[in-house]
């Protein structure tokens, strides 16, 4: 079997780096899809504003649960990446 990783240099990081590049869109989206939602039930209900503002709360925190998410992914990996370079190569042979 062969690794991807070691067949193109700098390919995980790369599609990394263009997920954390999305985090924005991410967030962005999620705030002013609430937003719009919320706007939308506002006029079609005559609430005022309940609507616009409870739904950019929840927006705010999906879109913040999103960009952890990410974070945790990304560490999660990275101490999975440690623990394997700690265990031993079962190629290696102790004399």
């Amino acid at each position: 079997m062969t690794d991807n990783n070691k067949q193109e240099p700098g390919g995980v990081s790369w599609r990394e780096a263009l997920r954390a590049m999305s985090l924005g869109w991410d967030l962005a989206l999620s705030i002013f899809g609430g937003v719009l939602l919320g706007h939308l039930l506002d006029r079609w209900l005559g609430t005022g504003h309940i609507f616009t503002l409870g739904l950019l709360m929840l927006g705010i925190g999906v879109g913040y649960y999103n960009v952890a998410r990410f974070i945790w992914r990304i560490d999660r990996k990275r101490i999975d990446e440690v623990t394997e370079e700690e265990k031993p190569n079962d190629e290696q042979v102790d004399e």
